[in-house]
């Protein structure tokens, strides 16, 4: 086999592992944050996750610092902050308290939906343009959100409070994705990263207080172990690991797989929590998938 041709393969490998990798850890976070709510008000999971999350990162953004210094003063913090409030605080806040009210499947399947939000608010805001094939891949992953969510089926309980709350927190993460674009920030990604959940926290603090959300922690071992895996692994990780597959892959293949976390979620959900997607869940899952992949391969 010829040099490049075995280079290629191993590239291959290398991205899909990371692919894969990074799509389970999103998944188990639904499972997660699901099984830590039994005991922990929804925004204290989420500031307390993403406060750790973040101090995680710490030694790398010192590392980084101390190559290439950056003046604090230099630092963009009103733009950090305005993608902190949307990327960590609004995301984090409508999905923790919409997972009270739904299946972590059901909400992974919606969350996943996600590109199809910023598709449609680039070519509103940013004035991009989609080609034919894309348009239809945007029409069938529509169709596949209405069926999950259930909108004009009589026969079930339709759209109700957390899936209003997550698709609430999928709005705020394509938000998040137009004005990262928009900003084009010239600075380390995992330096945005750091301080984009640092001060999204901050804020999801203060929400939490003035929410008069009772301050909870973990009360068991095996709920810290839990808290552990969501805040670092499924956080800190997956992050990381997506932020290495996109480097190999670019930003519009790679989110084309990014409808594997509610397929890890609904798989996590059934040995942890015995619960088995709906046949109206996987008929819309599956309509979503089909039309991100062909938005992500004709886009």
């Amino acid at each position: 086999m010829p040099h490049t041709a075995i280079a290629n393969v191993k590239l291959n490998w290398t991205y899909f592992c990371l692919i894969l990798a990074s799509t389970f850890l999103q998944g188990s976070s639904f499972v997660a944050t699901k099984i830590l709510l039994s005991s922990m008000s929804p925004l204290w999971v989420a500031t307390i996750r993403f406060f750790i999350a973040a101090l995680s990162l710490l030694p790398l953004i010192i590392y980084r610092h101390l190559k290439n210094p950056i003046s604090l003063i230099d630092i963009p913090w009103l733009k950090l902050f305005v993608i902190g409030l949307f990327q960590t605080a609004g995301v984090m806040a409508f999905l923790n308290i919409g997972l009270g009210y739904t299946s972590p499947s059901t909400a992974a399947i919606l969350m996943a939906s996600n590109p199809l939000l910023v598709v449609i608010l680039a070519m509103l805001v940013l004035g991009e343009r989609i080609s034919i094939r894309a348009l239809v891949g945007l029409i069938v992953a529509f169709i596949g959100v209405v069926i999950c969510i259930g909108v004009g089926n009589t026969h079930s309980a339709g759209i109700g409070k957390g899936e209003v709350l997550v698709i609430l927190a999928s709005s705020c993460w394509a938000i998040a994705t137009i004005i990262n674009k928009k900003f084009n920030l010239h600075l380390d990604p995992w330096v945005i990263t750091f301080w984009q959940m640092l001060l999204g926290s901050l804020v999801l603090f203060l929400v939490a207080l003035f929410s008069q959300q009772p301050f909870t922690l973990p009360n068991s071992e095996s709920m810290w172990l839990t808290f552990l895996w969501l805040a670092i692994p499924a956080s800190t990780g997956a992050m990381g690991l997506w932020f290495a597959a996109l480097k190999i892959g670019g930003a519009i293949h790679t989110s084309g797989f990014l409808f594997l976390c509610p397929l890890f979620s609904a798989i996590i959900t059934y040995f942890v929590l015995g619960a088995v997607l709906t046949s109206q869940e996987l008929i819309g899952g599956f309509l979503i998938g089909m039309g991100i992949y062909v938005l992500s391969r004709y886009r």
